[in-house]
């Protein structure tokens, strides 16, 4: 009897193997960049941090079905990796790390070059989007960020 169950619980584990191996998080990171706005920042900046925090509560306050979310990755080079598979569109970057993702320098340079778009202005840093952004998604968030009182 033990050895029945043995080989039973054996087979069912062999069968299921091939389901449990391919399931990936993917998907649920695709449904959940359709129901949020993401807007990258990195952990080795606090200050991109803060700026998006800024940002969203704006764009919330603003457009609520926006849904706004930080996306908070742990060095700039992995927004470069989202931004440039078309993982996340949005993102907080210093100016000069902006400059090197575009231009696929430095760090950057094993993604390539990025084409990004520039939203917005912040002194030492920049919201950029990802070039297939909607430009009128780009514009009203651009207005948005520019006239608002904060």
């Amino acid at each position: 009897m033990i050895a029945r169950r043995t080989i039973l619980t054996t087979l069912a584990a062999g069968v299921l193997a091939p389901a449990v191996g391919a399931h990936t998080l993917y998907p649920q990171w695709v449904a959940y960049r359709r129901k949020y706005l993401l807007v990258g920042c990195h952990r080795k900046d606090n200050r991109t941090f803060e700026l998006a925090q800024t940002m969203i509560e704006g764009i919330n306050h603003a457009l609520p079905k926006a849904k706004a979310r930080p996306a908070r990755a742990p060095h700039p080079e992995r927004l470069a990796s989202l931004i440039g598979t078309d993982q996340m569109e949005l993102a907080v970057l210093g100016r000069a790390e902006a400059h090197d993702m575009r231009d696929g320098l430095g760090p950057f340079k094993p993604y390539g070059r990025i084409d990004l778009t520039r939203i917005a202005d912040f002194g030492d840093y920049v919201l950029v989007a990802d070039a297939g952004f909607p430009q009128r998604h780009a514009w009203m968030i651009s207005c948005l960020l520019y006239t608002s009182p904060s």
